[in-house]
């Protein structure tokens, strides 16, 4: 049976592997290829699999549902943003994100509408350019950004603000713009932001326009957490979140302590035994 422990280690190491590995999944933080978010990560977005039992240091919560979220998960967001946190809803799957709004109390919702704009774009038309506008939540009140399936959002909640719009030649369906792709709402004393373009972020769009400084201005210069665990699930995603939960917790006190003491114990016990 000497095989078992050598299977055990050899397993280990191929779940590390695994997890340690560069990330496919778009809109990822651990994603480094154009469609990850890892440019965002290294600038403001720390990424998170569980969110912190204390909320109050944060300034921002990102978050892309691609998954429906539990109850206790979506009750924590509302208790944040309603004790003043900023939580910015980012569409990676319409349903998914509007499932989301609605457990929120939010009346505004994200639309399969995808926007192009034929004169004022960056690439093509399928990435139409945005315009910041003035708004009382953030200190850009003027800027440009550049996005990536587009969609239009519609606004269902009378204290809404729009953000960001697309300009006056963009087209969505039947239906010529101005579109509002970026909207906040006022929940409580803090504020649920909708982003209809995860492209943006992305590591191909962030450094283009002014899409760099913008996220700057959403993450509000302070702590803002990236919560991984909305992206849909595979493989590796799990192994990671396993991975860095581990961490986290073996990082603790008094977990770490008894770890660093742990080949101290097992050689005395060891040494008592030959005795």
């Amino acid at each position: 049976m000497k095989w078992i422990p050598i299977s055990v280690v050899i397993l280990t190491f191929i779940f590390i592997a695994i997890a340690l590995g560069p990330s496919l999944t778009p809109f990822d933080a651990y994603n480094s290829y154009w469609d990850g978010y890892s440019t965002a990560a290294s600038i403001c977005l720390k990424p998170v699999y569980a969110l912190p039992s204390n909320l109050s240091g944060i300034t921002s919560i990102f978050i892309t549902p691609e998954t429906n979220l539990s109850r206790s998960l979506i009750s924590s967001l509302l208790n944040y943003v309603v004790s003043g946190g900023r939580l910015v809803v980012i569409d990676g799957n319409v349903e998914a994100s509007n499932q989301l709004l609605s457990e929120l109390g939010v009346g505004s919702r994200f639309t399969n509408l995808m926007i192009r704009d034929p004169i004022l774009n960056v690439i093509n038309e399928e990435f139409p350019l945005a315009f910041v506008v003035s708004n009382p939540l953030i200190s850009m009140n003027q800027g440009v950004l550049a996005l990536d399936n587009a969609t239009v959002i519609d606004i269902g909640d009378p204290n809404a603000v729009v953000i960001a719009e697309t300009s006056r030649f963009s087209i969505a369906g039947n239906l010529t713009g101005s579109f509002p792709v970026i909207v906040a709402i006022s929940i409580g004393r803090g504020y649920v932001i909708l982003i209809s373009s995860p492209g943006m972020l992305m590591n191909s769009l962030i450094n283009e326009a002014n899409n760099e400084a913008f996220l700057r201005e959403l993450c509000s210069n302070g702590s803002a957490v990236y919560f991984e665990g909305a992206l849909i699930e595979n493989p590796q995603g799990i192994a990671k979140a396993w991975l860095l939960t581990a961490y986290a917790y073996a990082s603790t006190y008094p977990v770490n302590y008894l770890l660093i003491l742990a080949p101290v114990i097992l050689m005395i016990v060891v040494l008592l035994i030959k005795r």
